[in-house]
């Protein structure tokens, strides 16, 4: 599933071709992909993108919102553009949605696994929609202390906490397993067992590795399903530190990388450098 940073450079790459563009027409070919009257957003302008965690929004002229979640396998092919080859889609099968723009550019809506979605909302609604989840990891509010203050409340895994969007938005697999090996802290600890001091590293390793990310085009996964609009693939599966890398020497320590099952995801660490933490906060 594509995470905060994969989400990001979408919505960077798009609000560079797309800001200012008419949609003329939109073909819904999976009637489940989409919720909302598709007529209401014939003819508007897209004014601006945004995103909060997982999710994208695009903002229309009729103060319309288009929200989207790719969820499992949702892609977003920008005039069908795939490794140079116009309209060759990864996969035609699974285009569910195509938006057509009044200059002819094009938008699909890939999803292999149906899951994703796209909803038409007013501004209440958008805010009704997203109102159970954290704070985002780029935003100025979320700060070591925050990050803290969520960890408190449970004494569940805090790797599961860590993917828990209810307590912070846009965290994965990928970045809640390499951010935890760089903090030294083993995933299977209680959150309530967590430091201010170890929290403050949790939030510097977090940030950071995800900044690098969007730097890096996002993390393309041994599946290949997260590309970028123009068919390109992300560059930051390149440097994990232990996710996918079980048996692999650690980068500390070389001992081998260890993978088990936690909240039914697959989790990834070091037994010498991270350790489960015992003592009461």
């Amino acid at each position: 599933m594509p995470e905060l940073p994969e989400v990001e450079v979408v919505k960077l790459f798009l609000a560079e071709k797309l800001i200012g563009q008419k949609i003329s027409d939109i073909d819904i070919l999976n009637s489940k992909s989409f919720f909302g009257d598709p007529q209401q957003i014939i003819g508007q302008t897209i004014i601006k993108f945004t995103r909060i965690g997982k999710q994208l929004s695009i903002h229309l002229s009729n103060k319309l919102i288009l929200l989207i979640h790719l969820k499992m396998t949702g892609q977003l092919i920008f005039n069908g553009y795939i490794f140079g080859h116009p309209t060759k889609l990864i996969n035609p099968k699974s285009t569910r949605l195509i938006f057509t723009f009044n200059d002819g550019s094009v938008l699909y809506f890939n999803d292999q696994r149906k899951f994703g979605w796209i909803k038409l909302l007013t501004q209440t609604e958008l805010v009704e929609a997203q109102q159970s989840l954290g704070l985002d990891i780029f935003d100025p509010k979320f700060t070591p202390q925050y990050l803290y203050s969520q960890l408190q409340k449970t004494s569940r895994p805090i790797k599961v906490v860590l993917l828990d969007q209810h307590f912070f938005a846009g965290i994965g697999n990928i970045y809640a397993n390499d951010a935890l090996f760089l903090a030294g802290i083993h995933p299977q600890s209680k959150s309530n067992k967590i430091r201010l001091f170890q929290a403050k590293l949790i939030h510097h390793h977090l940030v950071a590795i995800m900044q690098q990310s969007v730097l890096a085009g996002g993390s393309t996964a041994k599946d290949n399903k997260y590309v970028h609009p123009d068919g390109s693939f992300g560059q930051n599966q390149f440097f994990f530190r232990v996710y996918q890398r079980a048996g692999e020497p650690c980068l500390r320590c070389h001992s081998p990388i260890e993978k088990i099952q936690l909240g039914g995801r697959g989790t990834f660490f070091c037994p010498k450098c991270q350790k489960i933490l015992f003592y009461q906060s």
